[in-house]
């Protein structure tokens, strides 16, 4: 397997744009490398100009998406993998004025291209893109916590649902289940696991210079986007455009009610039940009092405290649609 390539024009009256993908070949169980195997028929039987790159470490994504764009600062960076390759492939992009992404869910989440109405069939989205003239200005969240630092598409948790990405993360038995189709019986599996386990903590949430505390706290979400965890609606209004970020917070609900509560929250029933306090905000400062995992777009960044600043359009979007 090439670790990078380039096809030259060979189509004179094809479009002038400069494409860079950058895959990663072990998201869906190596079912990417199919579907990269699919897209690169497309481009070569339409003559489309192409570079592309397999990551091939965490990170690596970010590390690509920049090494591109001090070449060609206009490129259009297409990510082929799951919700984790379009994060790198973001955080890439930030800062570079001109660049711009797009994204070929071949992963088992998707969640970015679910909330972006990007089509979950990777041909049907390649051309969406190739046919696309259209793009937008879309917002990134900025973290810090006491190990890492960087940007965020969908969302950032403290709390339960962090504790059940670790745990996913963490799994041997999660490829065997992305082999068999069932990624989402995993998480399941693991929320029941987490949910029967995981210890409330006492929280202070601060919001634009406001100062909340909250007791018996299963979890702080703050989202840029309105899905996370495989098609989980947890903040139904949030839009990766509008400047801000929705904040939800639930807390002192038994444990009972919690499970019970589980189903509304893939409609987002969930803002209607009390101990489900929803804010909107542009800077946040969440302090957990025990060590309460954080993860940002499915990635466990850091423990008990965070620091979060809205980047307003930092990057830009090629917008695919269906």
């Amino acid at each position: 397997m090439d670790i990078m390539g380039k096809v030259e024009d060979n189509r004179d009256s094809y479009e002038k744009r400069t494409f860079y993908f950058i895959i990663n070949p072990v998201a869906k169980n190596a079912g990417s490398l199919k579907i990269w195997t699919n897209v690169m028929e497309v481009l070569e039987r339409e003559g489309v100009p192409y570079s592309y790159a397999f990551t091939a470490y965490k990170g690596h994504g970010t590390e690509l998406a920049k090494e591109f764009l001090r070449k060609e600062g206009d490129a259009i960076l297409v990510a082929i993998g799951g919700d984790g390759t379009i994060h790198e492939v973001a955080n890439g992009a930030a800062g570079f004025k001109r660049a711009k992404i797009a994204y070929i869910p071949a992963g088992s989440g998707n969640d970015f291209a679910r909330g972006e109405g990007i089509s979950p069939h990777p041909l049907k989205a390649l051309e969406g893109l190739l046919h696309s003239d259209q793009e937008r200005p879309i917002d990134l969240g900025f973290y810090k916590t006491s190990s890492s630092e960087g940007y965020f598409l969908n969302s950032l948790g403290i709390g339960l649902d962090a504790a059940i990405t670790q745990a996913v993360n963490q799994s041997r038995v999660k490829r065997h289940f992305n082999r068999l189709g069932a990624g989402k019986i995993i998480y399941l599996a693991y929320f029941l696991w987490k949910w029967a386990t995981y210890k409330p903590d006492e929280m202070e949430v601060e919001i634009d210079g406001v100062r909340h505390s909250f007791t018996n706290v299963w979890l702080v979400n703050v989202s840029n986007h309105p899905y996370f965890g495989g098609g989980i609606k947890i903040s139904p209004n949030a839009k990766p455009d509008d400047g801000v970020f929705h904040i939800l917070v639930i807390h002192n609900i038994p444990r009972l009610k919690l499970l019970m509560m589980f189903g509304t929250v893939f409609w987002g029933g969930h803002l209607r039940i009390r101990g489900v306090d929803s804010f909107e905000g542009r800077t946040i400062q969440v302090i957990s009092s025990a060590k309460s995992p954080i993860q940002a777009d499915g990635d466990n960044v850091g423990v008990s405290e965070a620091f979060i600043n809205m980047q307003q359009h930092m990057v830009k979007l090629v917008v695919q649609g269906e």
